[in-house]
């Protein structure tokens, strides 16, 4: 892989972009959109918190709400 510097990937990026449908321009404003929303506060801390939740007895049973699956 050839290594660019940032404002060439920069170029690079836009060129395509100049070239892209419509549809797939909308698509791609949405990615974008999605990549620069804030990341997912701290997925660990919230795994935790759910677990302390359901050692509590809160919650429910996933089987009960898909009983598909």
């Amino acid at each position: 892989m050839v290594t660019m510097s940032t404002a060439e990937l920069r170029t690079e990026i836009k060129k395509a972009i100049d070239r892209l449908p419509l549809k797939r321009l909308v698509s791609l404003a949405d990615y974008v959109q999605f990549l620069s929303s804030p990341p997912v506060p701290h997925v660990e801390q919230r795994v935790n918190a759910a677990k302390r939740a359901i050692a509590k007895g809160k919650g429910v049973n996933w089987r009960k709400v898909r009983s598909d699956v």
